[in-house]
């Protein structure tokens, strides 16, 4: 996992280089300077909580300047090798505040394999130099993350749990490899299982697709990328559960 953190990275940083005024897409708040900056901030926080083990409660940092300008990709890359370090210097099993279900380090290293994978391709989209949807991720890797997004970014944040889902069913149907999930939620506690069914809505599309879907990097009409039935309004709800 830390190699793809590796890559993942240093390609950003690469892309970042020459397109640091570009707007991200799908971060309509951020250009690619913006995105970096707060990778760079992600990635100081998680290296503080990787090397805080044996806590109960996240580590406190001391605020620290950001450049800007050009400096700004030396100063990610320079977090990037910090974070490096530190998830291949922990044991993944140790205890460590996060919060995902569990309390081990190991929460850290899938939760930066999506993040910069993800934040990589945004920067490249910025750019105009990414892939097909369909494609721009690994298959295996993409399947791993449509399952993070769900047990994670769909149902946990670092401010606590989340209740605010679409009242209505979501089957997701892999169509390059096995994977289909069903979703509903009850009482603002969400259910998934991993198995064939008829839901309110569907989406069908390759790994790569439903993660970038499930990531809100997909619209709901994107007939190019994905192939969507039922509710329509309920497709697009779904899509923009994760943050």
């Amino acid at each position: 996992m830390v190699s793809s953190v590796e890559t993942d990275g240093v390609r950003l940083a690469e892309v970042a280089r020459e397109n640091l005024d570009k707007q991200i897409e799908h971060c309509p708040d951020w250009n690619v300077a913006g995105m970096i900056a707060h990778m760079a901030g992600v990635y100081r926080f998680i290296t503080a909580n990787v090397e805080n083990t044996g806590s109960d409660a996240p580590a406190k940092l001391d605020r620290e300047d950001v450049p800007e300008g050009e400096a700004i990709v030396d100063y990610f890359l320079e977090k990037h090798t910090a974070l490096l370090g530190a998830l291949r210097a922990v044991d993944p099993s140790a205890t460590a505040w996060n919060w995902g279900s569990g309390s081990t380090v190991d929460f850290y290293h899938r939760r930066m394999v999506h993040e910069t994978a993800v934040h990589r391709w945004d920067v490249e989209n910025a750019a105009g130099v990414a892939g097909p949807k369909s494609e721009a991720f690994d298959a295996d890797l993409a399947h791993d993350g449509i399952n993070e997004v769900i047990e994670v970014g769909m149902q946990a944040s670092p401010g606590g749990s989340r209740s605010d889902f679409p009242a209505g069913s979501l089957h997701l149907h892999r169509t390059d490899g096995d994977g289909e999930w069903m979703l509903a939620a009850n009482d603002g506690v969400l259910t998934v299982t991993q198995e064939h069914g008829k839901g309110d809505c569907a989406v069908r599309g390759t790994a790569s697709a439903l993660y970038l879907y499930m990531w809100s990097r997909v619209a709901a009409d994107d007939e190019t990328t994905i192939q969507t039935f039922g509710d329509a309004a309920l497709v697009a709800a779904w899509g923009d559960v994760s943050p």
